[in-house]
């Protein structure tokens, strides 16, 4: 986008601000990048769209965005979710046009809305997230249709993380088997994604018996309250 490019222009008094929800999906090139640098990213993309995005107050302003829920390094999505603050309320069409051209490879905009300015904060409403695990190896459908009743079966999944012991199995709302296009079989699952608790689709394909390195990983659907 050349420096020359003004900034979108405003419908409304400047003195209102927009709330953007912005969906994007993650492809592979962006795979391994962490959240903290996912987020650095985002900045440089409205910067480079040149949307008027508002800052916070503060010795350290920063620009005001929040993401619904953090994605797993190594994941792959079609949904990840943010919500951006602009200074004053702008076209979204044109908002849309210019985060597509700023987007870079492995990022796709899905969508673009505004929502209400006063909305809780989104990270507050998001409730569970789907996942779809494939194994790195063939394995017949039996197999783990037998993996998945395991799981489910049992009363407790005792796992540890960064030291400390914890029960997967609450964090486990629903899983089932499916397969792809090409016959592979893989696993759906729907974990739970609160302050109380977040499911980790690795944690899930390990209990499952399979290499959580190696398996792949993605999440289809973030669900809100």
């Amino acid at each position: 986008m050349s420096s020359e490019e003004t900034t979108v222009t405003h419908q409304q008094p400047a003195a209102i601000r927009q709330r953007l929800r912005i969906t994007f999906a993650r492809g592979e090139n962006v795979r391994y990048v962490g959240h903290l640098d996912m987020v650095r990213t985002w900045e440089r993309i409205i910067r480079r769209a040149n949307l008027p995005i508002a800052y916070s107050e503060g010795f350290n302003p920063r620009p005001r965005l929040a993401f619904a829920a953090a994605l797993p390094v190594g994941c792959t999505s079609d949904q990840e979710v943010l919500d951006v603050i602009l200074s004053h309320p702008c076209d979204l069409a044109e908002v849309r046009h210019r985060l597509d051209r700023a987007v870079p490879a492995g990022i796709r905009v899905v969508d673009v809305s505004e929502v209400p300015y006063s909305t809780p904060a989104l990270q507050t409403q998001v409730h569970a997230a789907e996942f779809v695990v494939t194994p790195s190896a063939d394995e017949p459908v039996e197999q783990a249709q037998a993996r998945v009743r395991a799981l489910l079966d049992a009363p407790s999944i005792e796992r540890t993380r960064r030291d400390k012991a914890y029960d997967l199995r609450p964090l486990i709302l629903d899983m089932w088997v499916e397969t792809d296009e090409d016959g592979r079989v893989r696993i759906g699952m729907k974990l739970k994604a609160e302050e109380s608790g977040t499911g980790r689709p690795d944690e899930v394909a390990a209990a499952l018996g399979w290499d959580a390195t190696v398996v792949r990983i993605h999440r289809r659907k973030i669900f809100f309250a």
